[in-house]
């Protein structure tokens, strides 16, 4: 019996069509161009890659060196803008007696001595003293304004020669200490907690308080005007 002849021509074993053959001849039917071969990459899609790459690193360092001073802090609703960076942080109490003391090396020794004993006779004695770590406001005072005439010690009257002048700005006053609120508070602070005294510190809010309430003092404090112990 013959072999009935094939109007299309010899037919393809399936195992003589290879996956790769399949491809490309439904490639060609479907008018697309073949599937690239296995592992291999297209240059332009790595290309756009590189190039978004760079301008998100570029458009980054852009706003870092022109955030005209952006503060996240602006968009907090908690945050008054306008009190941003206007708060005095208070230092730490270490930190306040140190800065106490190099004030107090600067000018207050001259008189009282780095001991605190002061002078027989021409300066008061700071450690021991009932003054320095008694009321607060009366100390305050005393160094904002001044003090002159008799005062108490401990008790005791005391007459001095050298009157206690004054370290912040008073008007008609020849003295040129100037000292600020914050100043006043890390001395003060310093002399009530050196050589055994044991007083609490003095903030510079305490002082600001009482410098504002005797703002028009134009003269050294008498001692019958301070308040009492």
């Amino acid at each position: 019996m013959s072999a009935v002849p094939s109007n299309f021509g010899p037919r393809l074993e399936p195992a003589a069509a290879s996956d790769e053959s399949i491809q490309r001849v439904h490639g060609a039917l479907l008018g697309q161009k073949p599937q690239p071969e296995p592992g291999g990459y297209s240059l332009a899609p790595l290309a756009l890659l590189g190039f978004m790459s760079a301008l998100i690193l570029f458009g980054c360092i852009f706003l870092v060196h022109n955030r005209g001073g952006f503060s996240p802090l602006v968009q907090n609703r908690h945050v008054d803008p306008a009190t941003i960076g206007t708060e005095k942080v208070e230092l730490p109490l270490p930190d306040i007696i140190k800065s106490g003391a190099k004030l107090y090396a600067l000018e207050c020794v001259k008189c009282h001595q780095a001991t605190g004993a002061g002078a027989p006779g021409a300066y008061p004695q700071l450690a021991g003293s009932d003054i320095v770590t008694g009321n607060e406001e009366r100390l305050i005072r005393i160094v904002l304004h001044g003090l002159k005439d008799s005062f108490k010690l401990n008790g005791a009257e005391v007459v001095y020669p050298n009157k206690m002048p004054n370290f912040a700005p008073m008007a008609g006053s020849a003295n040129t200490f100037n000292w600020s609120d914050e100043k006043i508070a890390y001395v003060l602070t310093y002399i009530r907690q050196e050589w055994g005294n044991q007083a609490p510190p003095i903030t510079a809010e305490r002082v600001k308080e009482i410098h504002a309430a005797t703002a028009d003092r134009k003269a050294e404090w008498t001692f019958g005007e301070l308040p009492a112990k």
